[in-house]
């Protein structure tokens, strides 16, 4: 990545602030961040003058493409997207016109760019559903949610730009990730809510009977598999899991929280969401190691050891 120009779509939210990072030490040339700010914070992006910011809707093309074609990116790492299950169910159309239609606004311009190295494209597992192995190799039909459906849809864009113009591409599935810079609140992740909560004393809210397991994958070890994507010999728009291959069980995970926040909280159970039909979910990380050759560097209690510190020591809690 040494001198090179990177773009980073939705790179003031959770994922790109910590990808952003890793990229500046990793001596990155030129950085262009694109970002509605629909979920993302500028004034968390590093103060640093490789850093170009364009606020705008990935959903239309207008807003950005000029600026895109000039800056001319040897990586684009596309970020952005309508986040969250729940978001979608409420707001489908919107769904797809970022997650869909913002993708392939990305693919018409990139398509364009002779001097792409990668097109990497973030992922969810939620494209799994309810599978219970979650390798990329078997057959998926998701449905559950219009996120879901989406996310999966935009894969298949990626691999037909990569077949029909060439565009070298490669996709990561991501899977609950968590770290610093991500915000609590409605239709954000069960981590920050729960350590948010702790910190305050409040109850941790179970929507189940906690026995549910997910793969929480520390926010560095997703930033660490789209480099090493982005490096690699990939091109055909192929898909990877990003997860840790280890399960959590969600109650488990809320003691934890308890315990590094010397939170007083109690745990209350509640209904299981309409929507969520998914009990268990775990990568398979066999493909990612073999061919990407990666191995995740941040264990669990580490990874939210290291996030329990941002929000005590950065993160601002209303009262």
């Amino acid at each position: 990545m040494n001198n090179a120009k990177i773009l980073v779509t939705g790179g003031a939210g959770a994922i790109g602030l910590n990808f952003i990072e890793r990229m500046l030490k990793a001596g990155a040339g030129k950085i262009m961040v694109i970002d509605n700010l629909s979920s993302g914070y500028k004034n968390y992006l590093p103060d640093d003058g490789r850093i170009i910011f364009v606020k705008a809707d990935i959903g239309e093309i207008d807003s950005y493409r000029k600026e895109m074609e000039q800056f001319k990116p040897d990586y684009v790492f596309h970020l952005a997207a309508h986040f969250a299950n729940q978001n979608s169910v409420e707001h489908p159309f919107n769904d797809v016109q970022a997650n869909i239609i913002g993708t392939m606004n990305l693919l018409e311009i990139c398509k364009e760019n002779t001097e792409l190295k990668k097109f990497v494209y973030t992922s969810s597992s939620c494209v799994y559903g309810n599978a219970e192995l979650m390798s990329e190799d078997d057959f998926i039909y998701p449905y559950e949610t219009p996120y879901a459906i989406n996310k999966y849809t935009a894969e298949l864009y990626v691999k037909y730009y990569a077949s029909m113009y060439a565009i070298p591409s490669v996709s990561i599935r991501v899977f609950n990730t968590y770290g610093p810079y991500e915000p609590h609140g409605a239709y954000r992740n069960v981590i920050p809510n729960f350590i948010v909560r702790a910190i305050k004393g409040e109850p941790l809210f179970i929507t189940g009977d906690g026995t549910e397991t997910r793969d929480f994958t520390f926010v560095g070890n997703t930033a660490q598999i789209l480099t090493l994507a982005a490096l690699s010999d990939v091109v055909d728009g192929d898909i990877f899991n990003g997860g840790t291959g280890k399960p959590t069980q969600i109650v488990d995970l809320a003691k934890m929280i308890i315990e590094f926040t010397g939170s007083s909280s109690e745990i209350v159970f509640k209904e299981r969401r309409n929507w969520d039909a998914v009990k268990d979910r775990l990568s398979d990380i066999s493909k990612s190691k073999s061919v990407l050759k990666y191995e995740p560097e941040v264990p669990l209690e580490e990874g939210l050891k290291k996030t329990v510190d941002w929000y005590v020591n950065t993160y601002e809690i209303e009262d």
